[in-house]
């Protein structure tokens, strides 16, 4: 925390417990502390130091301080990037955003502090996170297991961006790889997304529709990359692909479809954009964004 913030803690707080009895308005009034994320952070701490010491509190999974590996300089310089997420750094380290702060950020957080406004990069924060949850937030285990899948398919759930760019390079679609610089696919979503399937990577990637031949690759590619580096797996329906959403066609009538804007939802990352070279098909530009990306507007 600021030295400002340790000062006044000093000279009005006597004890943690105090502290941890607090409102915000009083934090606020007492310590100085007006930022709603700085607040988050002060509570959390204590609520870990607490859960630590206290014989009578609930039991803990870990014996040390959780997250002193993951402080907010960890988060902004080298987490954010590892999502494809490098633009979001000044706000996450403004906010003093640690690991501990990760899985209890709310949408109102996101989209106001922290800037976040697209739903897309919302989606795989979120995915971003719930890989460290299931690594019970073991920066350690993280480093090992994303050094052990550097040279070959396994554990797509730790991969940063850039391992997944390479990936990509690898099977031969190296001309579109570099699409996927900072909008947010890491194998964290590819692992954990029930709805992120080869058409949505396709659409990032900006992989012509009439390229048959490079999307055909690139969905035989995706489904073997699925079954052997993660956990998802086939549907009992449809034993020949993995699950997917079902079609946004069939969640709107026609004239719904006709009637949509490019304002009516969020949809691809806010720097998507689609080559010029792309060649004009039946189905309009903005419908074809929608068709892909229509599952992550509700995050």
């Amino acid at each position: 925390m600021p030295a400002w913030y340790v000062a006044a803690c000093r000279a009005n707080v006597k004890s943690g417990a105090i502290m941890s009895a607090l409102s915000d308005t009083e934090i606020q009034r007492e310590i100085g502390i007006s930022n709603p994320l700085h607040r988050l952070k002060l509570r959390l701490a204590i609520q870990e130091m607490v859960s630590l010491t206290s014989p009578s509190a609930p039991p803990t999974s870990r014996t040390t301080l959780a997250y002193g590996d993951m402080n907010h300089e960890w988060i902004g310089n080298e987490w954010l990037p590892s999502l494809g997420l490098p633009q979001y750094r000044s706000y996450f380290m403004e906010c003093l955003v640690d690991a501990r702060m990760l899985d209890h950020l709310t949408k109102r957080d996101l989209r106001g502090q922290l800037k976040m406004v697209d739903s897309f990069h919302r989606k795989s924060l979120h995915c971003g996170i719930m890989a460290l949850k299931r690594l019970n937030y073991d920066r350690i285990e993280l480093e090992r297991r994303r050094e052990e899948g550097q040279n070959e398919i396994k554990d797509v759930m730790v991969w940063t961006n850039e391992r997944v760019i390479r990936w990509v390079q690898s099977i031969g679609l190296k001309e579109y790889a570099n699409n996927l610089l900072e909008i947010g696919v890491h194998g964290g979503l590819i692992a954990l997304d029930e709805l992120f399937d080869f058409n949505a990577l396709a659409l990032l990637l900006q992989i012509p529709t009439q390229n048959t031949q490079a999307r055909q690759s690139l969905e035989r590619e995706f489904n073997n990359l699925l079954a052997v580096g993660t956990d998802r797996r086939l549907d009992d329906e449809d034993e020949k692909g993995f699950r997917r959403a079902p079609s946004w066609r069939k969640k709107f009538r026609p004239k719904d479809v006709r009637g949509m804007t490019a304002g009516s939802a969020e949809t691809l990352p806010a720097n998507f954009r689609v080559n010029s070279t792309l060649s004009p098909s039946p189905i309009q530009p903005k419908m074809m964004q929608a068709d892909a990306s229509f599952h992550y507007t509700n995050g």
